[in-house]
């Protein structure tokens, strides 16, 4: 949770280097105008942790500016990413469908791809904690209480609906199940 101004600037620091690399303020600004998709992204989760910051040091007027901004974004991009959830290092692969539950917990240096879902399951609301350093391919959905150890990568269209406990495996499949012993430093090979 992003509680000081100087742990703000460290997230956007971090965040900006994943989205845009070294571009300069002005390029940004040319491509986020030209509606390029990089650009979209860090505009959507600059306010998402500017949003935070204020929800958590009780500033409410700008915690009310930003969550309304956030709340358009949200529409705009259809990407519902609820305040305090993802620690630092967020990094979304493309604009569309997105959903994370408001009590989900996702750690460091989290990958998620489009089409993705973090929810509560069935008649209960235990929500999925995920671990750092993972990547959610597209279409996954992760629901219920489980838990994601770090460094794991979940394949595109897995349902994972059971707790996995052994670091850096992918799990992929309707209901996931473990595949391979490497996950994501071999993601994409």
């Amino acid at each position: 949770m992003i509680k000081t101004k100087a742990e703000l600037k460290d997230y956007l620091k971090c965040e900006r280097l994943r989205y845009l690399g070294s571009m300069s303020n002005i390029v940004y600004f040319v491509r986020y105008l030209g509606h390029f998709e990089d650009a979209i992204l860090w505009h959507y989760q600059r306010n998402l942790r500017y949003t935070e910051y204020y929800k958590n040091t009780g500033r409410n007027i700008m915690y009310t500016f930003y969550r309304v901004k956030l709340n358009y974004l949200m529409l705009k991009t259809q990407i519902h990413i609820s305040p305090n959830t993802c620690d630092k290092g967020l990094k979304i692969m493309h604009v569309g469908p997105i959903i994370i539950n408001g009590r989900v917990r996702i750690g460091k240096n989290a990958t998620i791809h489009v089409m993705t879902s973090f929810v509560a399951g069935g008649n209960n609301n235990d929500t999925p904690v995920i671990g750092d350093n993972v990547v959610i391919g597209i279409g996954s959905h992760v629901v219920g209480g489980v838990f994601l150890p770090d460094g794991i990568a979940v394949g595109a269209g897995a349902v994972v609906v059971s707790s996995f406990h052994e670091e850096n495996i992918t799990v992929a499949g309707v209901p996931a199940i473990k595949i391979s012993n490497s996950g994501r430093e071999k993601w994409g090979e």
